[in-house]
This record gives structure tokens, sequence and C-alpha cells, in this order.
């Protein structure tokens, strides 16, 4: 997905935030945005948004000094997933279908990054009014199909926070298939990304395989990512990526890939032809 003119006042935006996060001194706020104006000046709109995004939030934390301004945010979001994992989990066991159940769960996760300071059970309400919505696009039978003739998946975390929603999908997949699931985090601190230090703080490691994808970017620019991670990419029967990032960074590839994702942005519902705000299931089959 290329870089849209509607793209820029988010990357401002990002920027003040992230800058805000790193330092209370205004001084450096206001270098951070002159430094995001002069990379918006010349960027080229081929590129992707997650390529313009890691060159902003690489100058926050050069700017800053502060190399994670979301660490304590970061925090917050899995010590809040964590404290209704076990609830949440029982409640999809106990719906129709709890892998598709699941599914919405995981893809609902990407919302607690708007909340972080929202109080626990107004989270909760959120999640559970979301669920009985389920999917706005929905290849769910698509994907429940190729799970078949599949061994090997490749997840794509995405932020803090939402990979404990993460662990509840993967825990569904592997009581109902025989598969070998890799779960890919964040090579370093980027915005909400979840990393291998997340990885571990809430469990996911003591579940499947952790890997880094050796890259600080938004979502997965390949490019940047480590061989590790491209040889898993490349070998994988199936990729399943979570988060707008990752759609940004990956809708364009040639890869059986399924993009799950709360819409938070208009260019992108643009693009998938949904509505902000929908929760998204949706195939990208070669």
């Amino acid at each position: 997905m290329r870089t849209k003119l509607d793209c820029f006042p988010c990357f401002l935006r990002q920027a003040l935030e992230g800058s805000r996060m790193a330092t209370k001194e205004e001084s450096a706020h206001r270098r951070v945005l002159e430094a995001a104006l002069l990379i918006l000046s010349s960027i080229s709109t081929q590129a992707s948004p997650p390529e313009t995004a890691l060159l902003i939030h690489q100058r926050v934390k050069a700017i800053t000094g502060n190399y994670d301004p979301y660490k304590e945010a970061n925090r917050r979001l899995n010590d809040l997933a964590l404290q209704y994992e076990g609830i949440l989990s029982a409640l999809i066991a106990d719906m129709s279908d709890p892998l598709k159940a699941a599914l919405v769960l995981s893809a609902i996760g990407n919302s607690i990054d708007l909340a972080p300071d929202y109080q626990s059970p107004d989270i909760y309400k959120r999640f559970l009014g979301m669920i009985g919505s389920g999917f706005g696009r929905d290849d769910f039978e698509l994907f429940y199909g190729k799970l078949s003739q599949t061994k090997s998946i490749l997840f794509l975390g995405d932020d803090a926070g939402a990979m404990v929603w993460d662990k509840i999908l993967i825990e569904e997949l592997l009581e109902n298939f025989d598969l070998n699931i890799i779960y890919a985090v964040k090579g370093l601190p980027i915005l909400h990304g979840a990393t291998m230090e997340d990885a571990e703080y809430v469990g996911m490691a003591h579940l499947v395989k952790v890997i880094s994808n050796g890259s600080e970017a938004p979502g997965t620019l390949l490019n940047r990512c480590s061989q590790e991670f491209l040889h898993t990419y490349q070998q994988s029967d199936l990729i399943l990526a979570k988060g707008e990032g990752n759609y940004e960074s990956l809708s364009e590839e040639n890869r059986p890939l399924f993009f799950s994702l709360h819409v938070k942005c208009p260019v992108i519902a643009e693009d998938i032809h949904c509505g902000v705000g929908e929760l998204v299931l949706k195939a990208h089959l070669n």
C-alpha cells in the first residue's frame, strides 16, 4: 500500500505524540516536528506508510534520546490484557464457533492501543460489543478451508497487549489443527509494537516459538528484516498478519496472507472497501 496525502497529518500526530511520550521538554517536541516536516517534504508517495513512519520515529528517538518512549504504556497495555485473559478465554470457549470468535477477539485486540488510560470495565464492555458485531470484511470460510491444507503458520504480531488475545487464538488453533505456529515480534521497540520482552512477559514465548523480525519498523518491511525471519516468511504455508501496519507493508506481496485488523484509518478503509471502526479478516492469496 502506498502513502496518500491524507497520511501526512497522521505522521505529524505520531511525531508529536511520540516526542511527548519520550520527554516533557517542549523544545524537543518542536525539533521533532521540524524534523518530521523535513522528512515529509521529501518522501515519495510510492513509499509505504510504515517506511515513512520509521524515519519519523527514528528522529523522535535520536532527538529526545529516549529509545523506547512507549515502554511504560506498553507494560500497562500488557497488564490490562492479562487481567482479562482468563475470562475472555472462557467466553470464547463457550461460543458456538470458538475459532471464529477467537479470530474476532484477536482482531479486537488492535483497538486496545486506543485507550491505555480507560478504566478496565470500559475496555471489557467495548470488547464484548465488538465481539457481537463480528467481521465487517469476513473471509473466515477461506481461512478455515486453508487450515486443513496447512502445516505451518507464521503469525505476524502487532501491538503489546493485543498479543494476549493472539495467545487465545493460537491456543484454539493448536487445539483443533496439527500446526507448527511461529509468532514474530519487532526487533526493536517502535510505538506500541510487541517485542521479545513483551512475548516473555505475557507468556507467548512459552506457548509457541517466537522470533524477532530483526527490524524496528512498524509493520513488516521485508528489506529490513533478518535472514531468519525472511526464511520463515518464505517457507511458511500461511501467514496471518495482524494490524494496520502489516496490511500497509504487505498488501502487495505475493504470499498466502490473511490480514486481521481493526480499521482505524480512513485511508486503509478505502483501500479495503470497508468502514472505519470495522473488524476485518481479509484473504490475500496467490
